[in-house]
């Protein structure tokens, strides 16, 4: 697509992650196994202005909004966005873990221009010295946002952020040069996910696009329509993501720029959300012409569990006119700077991984059959009959007979609360946390059954249906499974 064409890139079933150089964040310290995170460098006369945007949470709420930002949630003077922190609070200051309300996504969007995007992983931003982006107090402010709970609970959270901004006033403002973002993903839309089932690729590790090649007619690229120079990167995954690869294409031949690397925290290593990437150092910049043409891969690793609506992104902050770097197509070219530095270390709302035995939910495999059933309510944040949560009869899983279809229909409000049925494997009954449950049974889901809400005018992560049937071929045995939206959900049916 050319740059100029119109298009709000609305990032993630997920998250999202923007185009960077760090802020240095609390956390895990880096060791061998890690980079550094770096250091910001910021103008001289460069301030620190952090906005609150309060934002009421429905029950189990996974919905893709759209609201303008208020003047007072906003920069009041014309300057120079250089350095970005987002993070989520409830109503009383503290920060929600991850496993309970996270940012999904949030993409800024100011007078035409995505200038900063965030998710899960709550990436934080800073443009090389000398760059920024251009802020106008009259542009339209635009704020998407997929703020998801995966408790059944209503809440009160407050989007914060803050900027590092360089106003008109300081004497640095002249000098800087405008960048804008360059969003690089794996599929066009606005909702630009795939699947990654377990078990497919090579050698326990998945590439997309390039392993799918149904998916390469709508493979999105991003083709050059000024020359430029590329001055940051830094790519964007969901878990069981390894990297993403940023590619440039001139004529017939295809040069690698730059890999981000997923860096994972703790023992639940490539399951989860408490990562960062790697983004490129200061000293990476690449010169492109009108016409070139980039593009993304992302390879995630499959050889423990299938990841759903996955995410491969490289947004890319490039500069209006050209301000130097190297042409990887010229002869004798150096060879362009590959070092990483961290987005972050590690946040600690991201480190309850779950998978702690508890009294919460029964074995399946030990329960007496429930009734013969044909279909399955979804109803109350419930199973209605084989949730592994319930007592007595209602507990116990429905029986089908082999060869048959067991059929789940969501009656909850399907246009405010998706859910799914998503196999896991057998007995499915520990804490919920950021890598627990994983789909690591059957190589089926049911996708987010549910319809987008009246008046969307954003992609929703529905399924536009409410209702998903298990396949015939299934053999004999106890079946368990989850939610995606809502992982406290679980529950089990039977086929003999």
């Amino acid at each position: 697509m050319s740059l100029t064409a119109k298009r709000l890139p609305l990032l993630l079933a997920g998250s999202i992650v923007s185009c960077l150089l760090l802020l240095p964040s609390a956390g895990q310290a880096a060791s061998s196994k890690y980079p550094k995170v770096a250091v910001a460098n910021f103008p001289a006369g460069t301030v620190k202005k952090t906005f609150k945007v309060p934002l009421a949470i429905k029950p189990g709420q996974n919905l893709n909004l759209l609201q303008l930002v208020k003047k007072e949630q906003r920069p009041a003077e014309a300057g120079w966005i250089v350095g970005f922190i987002p993070t989520l609070k409830l109503a009383d200051g503290s920060t929600p873990p991850v496993d309970q309300i996270h940012l999904h996504h949030l993409v800024m969007y100011l007078g035409g221009t995505l200038i900063t995007a965030a998710g899960e992983e709550k990436t934080q931003w800073m443009s090389p010295k000398g760059f920024g982006y251009r802020y106008l107090p009259n542009d339209q402010f635009l704020l998407n946002h997929m703020i998801h709970n995966l408790t059944a609970s209503p809440s009160k959270v407050v989007f914060e952020y803050t900027l590092y901004f360089v106003p008109d006033k300081a004497a640095a403002a002249a000098s800087i040069k405008r960048v804008r973002t360059a969003f690089v993903d794996v599929n066009p839309g606005t909702y630009p996910v795939f699947d990654v089932l377990r078990g497919s690729g090579v050698n326990g590790r998945f590439t997309y696009p390039s392993m799918s090649p149904a998916s390469l007619m709508k493979r999105n690229t991003v083709r050059m329509d000024h020359d430029a120079s590329l001055v940051a990167t830094a790519g964007h995954l969901h878990p069981g993501g390894l990297y993403t690869d940023l590619f440039v294409t001139r004529g017939d031949k295809t040069i690698k720029l730059f890999r981000s690397n997923a860096y994972y925290y703790g023992r639940a290593q490539g399951q989860s959300w408490n990562v960062s990437m790697g983004a490129t150092s200061p000293a990476w910049r690449v010169k492109v012409k009108a016409g070139d043409i980039l593009s993304v891969q992302a390879t995630y690793d499959s050889s423990k569990a299938s990841w759903y609506e996955s995410m491969g992104i490289m947004p890319v902050q490039m500069t209006d006119v050209p301000a130097g770097g190297i042409d990887p197509f010229q002869a004798g070219s150096p060879a362009l700077n590959q070092s990483e530095v961290l987005t972050h270390g590690e946040l600690k709302e991201n480190r309850d991984y779950g998978g702690r035995k508890i009294n919460a939910y029964a074995d399946a495999r030990k329960l007496a059959d429930g009734p013969t059933l044909t279909q399955v309510q979804v109803k109350d944040f419930l199973y209605q009959q084989g949730d592994l949560s319930m007592p007595g009869k209602k507990g116990l899983p429905p029986v089908i007979k082999q060869g048959s279809s067991l059929r789940f229909i969501n009656q909850d409000p399907p246009t405010e609360i998706y859910h799914t049925v998503t196999p896991c494997k057998a007995p499915c009954d520990l804490s919920s946390g950021i890598s627990y449950p994983l789909a690591n049974g059957e190589r089926i889901d049911s996708g987010e059954l549910g319809f987008p809400y009246a008046g969307a005018i954003v992609q929703q992560a529905a399924a536009g249906r409410d209702e998903w049937s298990t396949p015939k071929s299934l053999a004999a045995g106890t079946y368990t499974y989850f939610c995606r939206v809502h992982p406290f959900m679980r529950g089990a049916y039977r086929i003999k």
